[in-house]
């Protein structure tokens, strides 16, 4: 049982005690619920280098910058044995903290906690570098339901076995780290806990590598950060304040250009680290809950229903490039991400009381339930390309390039269209939220729904409802384009997979 205690750390200068050389040493004063215990901290300064009401030497004192270094590590380190104290005893005295920090210092152990702590995370890099490469080798090997040679199949099984023994002890190792409460707990400790955590449960197929491999990331832009500002590779948690998450996201923004959404997310996860690493105990509380994180809706455009009728009837004369243009389109009138449209197969599509083709599959993102209804334009798209010889060689509906081609390829589109609108496949996905859905009355929760959003919250980042008066031409495209599968008539009432 946790109990609260009032805890005090003053740094006094004893005048009773003043040298011939008219220096006063500094003693530690620890009190602790109105219970005293001082100690010499081997310092001295003149009463005129000393700022008493800040508790610190002067700039005037040539050795002020080493004296003061040394008055903050021993608070620290105060501070550090009164939380183990409590962590173990429930309550802590300053006799008992005293007594620990007088204790002759075990140099050897501090050393050989540091060199665990940076050989752990090096094995730790390594397991996840070694677990992402197989992963994507095993995700190619099997792409689009593909059975492997036996030769290459046995190869793969036995690196799983051998990443599974190597991923078991990395986790044993880092138990006896973990759970040891007198282990001195460190920033990129608690972030290599974390990350271990998440590669044991992404390695068991419940989690996905592409967001290890962005934790990953992250943990090396934290080194970096702390190596830049504090001239470390790592930092106590104990030593870390408050300042700590300002200087981050300054450092985020101005030394590597990134934009303040982007730069805020790497301090809204290092806050969510920190609650884990409070909870584990190595934290008596996470001061920067306190900071708040907040988020900019970034500006976002998409096609108008006249620019995608003027793109569906160009011919620009290229296959390749009539091919990606027919992909979006299909895109823009399912909804669907890049990921879902890539994958999207045969037996994706069902026939649904209505008697009409719908598309039925779980988000790869959110896990959550699909149902898209198959507008005539999509539908259009999906028999041209049935026959396609991708999509036959990989069982898939539509012959959907690579990631990086298919925005290239966009990008080529939209100059030669002279769009204002930034091509990219996740465009196709706003133009489905407003123009198709939004538009034409469609209420955010059905829309929520036919995105595979679990809440309505996620769906309002997508719709702008003031974005465009594209509803009251509606009536009048609606008929060409869509023939008797009116958007409305389709989603009209509570959308259910079939």
């Amino acid at each position: 049982m946790y109990v609260q205690q009032t805890v005090s750390i003053l740094f006094l200068l004893r005048k009773d005690k003043m040298t011939n050389d008219g220096k006063c040493p500094i003693s530690a004063r620890l009190t602790i619920d109105g219970l005293v215990e001082q100690i010499s901290t081997g310092l001295k300064v003149r009463l005129s280098d000393w700022d008493s009401a800040n508790k610190k030497v002067k700039d005037s004192d040539p050795d002020h910058k080493t004296s003061n270094k040394k008055l903050r590590q021993i608070e620290t380190d105060l501070e550090r044995l009164v939380d183990l104290i409590q962590a173990k005893d429930e309550v802590a005295t300053p006799k008992k903290v005293m007594t620990a920090y007088k204790a002759p210092v075990k140099a050897t152990r501090a050393k050989q906690e540091k060199d665990k702590n940076e050989a752990f995370s090096r094995a730790i890099d390594e397991t996840v570098s070694h677990y992402l490469d197989f992963a994507h080798r095993y995700e190619k090997a099997h792409e689009d339901g593909k059975i492997p040679p036996a030769l290459l199949e046995a190869r793969l099984s036995d690196e799983k076995e051998d990443l599974a023994k190597k991923i078991i002890k990395l986790a044993a190792e880092g138990k006896v780290m973990f759970d040891d409460t007198t282990w001195e707990k460190t920033l990129v400790m608690a972030i290599n806990e974390h990350l271990l955590n998440f590669m044991e449960i992404a390695f068991s197929g419940h989690r996905s590598p592409n967001t290890l491999e962005k934790m990953w990331g992250r943990k090396k832009r934290y080194i970096e950060f702390l190596e830049y500002r504090y001239e470390t590779s790592d930092i106590p948690l104990s030593r870390m304040q408050y300042k700590f998450m300002d200087e981050l996201l300054k450092y985020n923004m101005t030394q590597q250009g990134i934009i303040e959404n982007s730069a805020m997310k790497y301090v809204q996860i290092l806050k969510g680290i920190l609650s884990r690493a409070m909870s584990l105990g190595w934290l008596s509380a996470n001061i920067f809950d306190q900071f708040h994180c907040s988020y900019t809706d970034p500006y976002t455009d998409w096609l108008t229903m006249e620019e995608m009728l003027d793109l569906i009837a160009t011919d620009f004369g290229e296959k390749h490039i009539n091919v990606v243009k027919d992909i979006f389109v299909f895109q823009s009138f399912t909804g669907l991400s890049y990921a879902e449209l890539r994958k999207l197969g045969p037996d994706d599509l069902i026939r649904g009381v209505d008697r009409k083709l719908w598309i039925s599959k779980d988000r790869q993102k959110t896990g959550g339930d699909e149902t898209l209804p198959m507008l005539s334009t999509a539908l259009n798209i999906l028999e041209k390309y049935k026959n396609h010889p991708i999509s036959l060689r990989r069982r898939k509906c539509l012959p959907v390039p690579c990631n990086v081609d298919y925005n290239r390829k966009l990008k080529v589109i939209m100059s030669a269209k002279g769009y204002k609108v930034n091509l990219r496949s996740h465009k196709a996905r706003y133009f489905f939220a407003n123009v198709v859905m939004f538009d034409n009355g469609v209420n955010l929760k059905t829309i929520a729904a036919t995105l595979g959003q679990k809440t309505t919250r996620s769906t309002e980042k997508y719709v702008k409802a003031n974005k465009s008066n594209i509803s009251r031409t509606m009536s009048r495209i609606e008929d060409a384009l869509y023939g008797s599968q009116g958007i409305l008539a389709i989603t009209k009432g509570k959308l259910k997979k079939y």
